[in-house]
């Protein structure tokens, strides 16, 4: 017989907390043998586990802690959990890929074999419930409410002599910060938290990560990437807009046109069935049709580098992937459509949406415009 062992805190571990549906700090232990997953919790966590774990028995690791020590274990989660198993007669072992090493050759040198998965311990966790939908359309909305605050802010600006945005309500010149500030504090506020949020102006938005840290300029783009996690569930939000405020110049237009056409032709293309590298195929070669080269230009990627999208869920990158990996998709995945383009002569931009993918297309999450001026 083989069970299924975790031992990791919730907090950081998506298959901790799609087993056990409650938030712990600490690393604790989860098995399953037949089917049932236990779940063994330190005194500290073991009454609050009780009421809101959906584990199918939860009890205290204090007994198996003492066993494992009679055998002459080391007191750590690793020998509590083999005094369980041990205990349940059983000596094989399925463990995530990411387990640690150190655990994997305790177990084996207690007698256990030890074999690790690949990707998630739940590939179910790709295909949502409506009830994990729910929660993604949740932190969806707050995430759409933050852009159009953050859309506002650039919209009160107004233009210095030398092309910098200067807010009405600070005399300084304004800077990705304190954009990312009106973003994140509205986050923070309705039970939101979020993760290095993006505002990238000119030259840092062709960097598809560069989080921002200069001044935002006039006719320039401005990518903002929102991407929050609700503190309750878990469940994340994700999307990017491209702004610039006043006129953009016909190379800048012709870019984020090129991208919003990209975009649809993605989302017109997603449903249940479809192999995500033919969307991923048919974006790049739409953009190599318009003139928007691929490639390596003095030393670095420019045009479309990066993948279509990524499935969202108890994480922010999860299966299925839209890119050149071959993935089926299924109804109920729900992954982000974001082509961009990026030349640092010019900057980058970037269009990002949230949606589910049903049978017979995709429910779009975010409903957003897509329009890049701003006056």
């Amino acid at each position: 017989m083989q069970a299924r062992v975790i031992i990791a805190n919730s907090e950081s571990n998506a298959d901790m907390l799609y087993v056990s549906g409650i938030f712990v700090p600490d690393p604790f232990i989860a098995i399953e043998i037949d089917g049932h997953w236990h779940g063994l919790f330190s005194p500290l966590e073991i009454d609050r586990a009780r009421k809101h774990a959906r584990l199918d028995q939860v009890e205290l690791d204090t007994a198996w802690h003492e066993k494992a020590q009679h055998r002459g274990w080391p007191r750590s989660l690793a020998a509590a959990a083999a005094a369980f198993l041990d205990a349940h007669g059983i000596r094989r072992l399925l463990v995530p890929g990411s387990f640690p090493v150190r655990e994997a050759d305790m177990f084996r040198s207690w007698g256990f074999e030890v074999q690790a998965c690949e990707g998630s311990m739940f590939p179910e966790r790709a295909i949502k419930q409506e009830w994990e939908i729910h929660q993604l359309a949740r932190a969806e909305r707050l995430t759409r409410k933050a852009m159009q605050l953050a859309r506002n802010h650039l919209a009160e600006c107004s233009i210095d002599n030398r092309g910098f945005l200067r807010h009405p309500q600070n005399p300084k010149r304004l800077k990705s910060a304190d954009v990312r500030r009106v973003i994140e504090g509205f986050l923070i506020s309705h039970g939101a938290l979020p993760m290095h949020t993006i505002v990238a102006c000119g030259k840092e938005s062709s960097d598809p990560h560069n989080t921002g840290h200069g001044f935002l300029r006039a006719g320039q783009p401005i990518i903002i990437d929102i991407f929050p996690r609700l503190q309750d569930s878990g469940y994340w939000g994700d999307m990017t807009r491209t702004f610039v405020k006043g006129r953009p110049n016909k190379k800048l237009s012709a870019m984020h046109e090129a991208v919003r056409e990209a975009q649809k032709i993605g989302l017109d293309m997603v449903q249940a069935g479809i192999n995500a590298r033919t969307i991923h195929e048919r974006i790049l070669a739409f953009f190599t049709e318009k003139g928007f080269v691929t490639g390596m230009r003095r030393g670095r990627q420019v045009g479309f580098f990066h993948g279509t999208g990524h499935g969202v869920g108890l994480e922010i990158h999860e299966e299925p992937r839209i890119s050149r990996c071959d993935a089926v998709l299924k109804a109920g995945n729900v992954v982000t459509v974001e082509p961009g383009l990026y030349y640092p002569g010019i900057g980058g931009v970037r269009l990002e949406d949230l949606v589910v993918v049903r049978e017979s297309g995709c429910e779009n999450l975010t409903r957003y415009t897509t329009r890049m001026e701003i006056d």
